[in-house]
């Protein structure tokens, strides 16, 4: 479930479907101390996650038992949450991309985050500062599919307003983070 005491930390965490706030939980220490060659084993898994051990050590000239505990370590701190294959919406139905903008009564924010986490057309759900108070990307079928989800989530209780913009060209997504 989503608690709101988490948002403290929303400018160094994002909330999204994958329910970060099991992998940051109030309190948690976000930053981990990385060396070099945590940094090295990092940017290599995040190209290709499914390179053998024993072929990331030979490019970082040491050992596979050493690429073996520093990516349990890196596990074990949440640095790494998953390992998981991207895949492009279009290439499985979802023709159309949304950013989803909404304004929620205070008292319900909980429960809306809580319903948009678990919309299956909902790729990333944030919470934000500024005009609106989450953020969404949602990956619908076609334009007739997005008229009725947005038509869904506006009769979510505490939905004060609701934004939609369709996103017309893909310009970069960039899933990897630059170390």
């Amino acid at each position: 479930m989503f608690d709101t005491r988490t948002a403290a930390v929303a400018d160094e965490a994002f909330f999204c479907r994958y329910n970060l706030l099991e992998i940051w939980p109030v309190g948690a220490t976000l930053s981990v101390k990385l060396d070099d060659v945590d940094k090295e084993i990092l940017k290599i898994l995040q190209e290709d996650a499914r390179r053998p051990y024993a072929k990331i050590a030979s490019q970082l000239k040491v050992t596979e038992g050493t690429i073996r505990f520093r990516v349990g370590k890196l596990l074990r701190e949440g640095v790494i949450t998953r390992f998981m294959a991207l895949i492009d919406p279009r290439k499985v139905g979802m023709q159309v991309t949304a950013v989803v903008m909404l304004r929620i009564e205070a008292a319900f924010l909980d429960q809306v985050f809580n319903q948009l986490v678990s919309l299956h057309e909902s790729q990333h759900v944030f919470q934000s500062t500024g005009e609106y108070d989450i953020v969404a990307i949602m990956h619908t079928r076609d334009l007739n599919h997005l008229g009725n989800l947005m038509n869904r989530i506006k009769s979510f209780a505490g939905v004060r307003n609701a934004s939609v913009s369709v996103i017309t060209r893909l310009v970069r997504v960039e899933p990897t983070l630059k170390l």
